[in-house]
């Protein structure tokens, strides 16, 4: 009998443990309590290319900060941030994508969406006088992005990456 009780009370402690590590494959959007992702429609908004009324509720609801969601396995978004007013949404869905921002300028407004599975972004500006407003998209997989300082042809940048196993260099001096 205690053997018995035990085992059950084992069984109830790793249960939860194995429940919390499936991954969840429905496709029905679930809305949480989040005041920026409140319906399907702004949820997926941040997936495509943000049409103009979004993107202006997405930047009233960010006042100041980063939002980042992560939907997936082994996501990771390394930030170095430095500005007077900052804006910056990202969105990894997938798995095993990774998000490297080092950047220094007096405004920074960046999109970052990663959709699909091995994607990697590199996104380097060590300090500049220009208000950075930048997107950068990502759909597929094994897709790469490197980007190297700002200058007055990419500070409004918007990069979008589609399909499998691309990648794209950018140096601005």
């Amino acid at each position: 009998m205690r053997t018995f009780i035990i085992n059950s009370i084992v069984f109830l402690l790793f249960s939860s443990v194995f429940y919390a590590q499936e991954k969840d494959d429905n496709s029905d959007f679930k809305p949480y309590s989040s005041s920026v992702f409140n319906s399907k429609e702004k949820a997926l908004s941040v997936v495509s290319a943000m049409d103009k009324k979004a993107q202006n509720d997405l930047n009233s609801k960010i006042q100041a900060g980063i939002l980042i969601q992560q939907i997936g396995d082994l996501n990771k978004v390394i930030a170095n941030l430095k500005s007077n007013e900052l804006k910056v949404a990202i969105d990894q869905n997938g798995d095993r994508n990774l998000l490297l921002l080092d950047k220094d300028a007096k405004s920074i407004t960046q999109n970052i969406v990663q959709q699909g599975d091995n994607n990697k972004i590199s996104d380097f500006t060590l300090y500049t006088n220009y208000n950075i407003n930048m997107e950068m998209i990502q759909k597929g997989d094994n897709q790469n992005i490197q980007s190297i300082g700002t200058n007055s042809l990419s500070k409004n940048m918007k990069i979008t990456q589609t399909g499998n196993g691309a990648s794209i260099i950018l140096i601005n001096k």
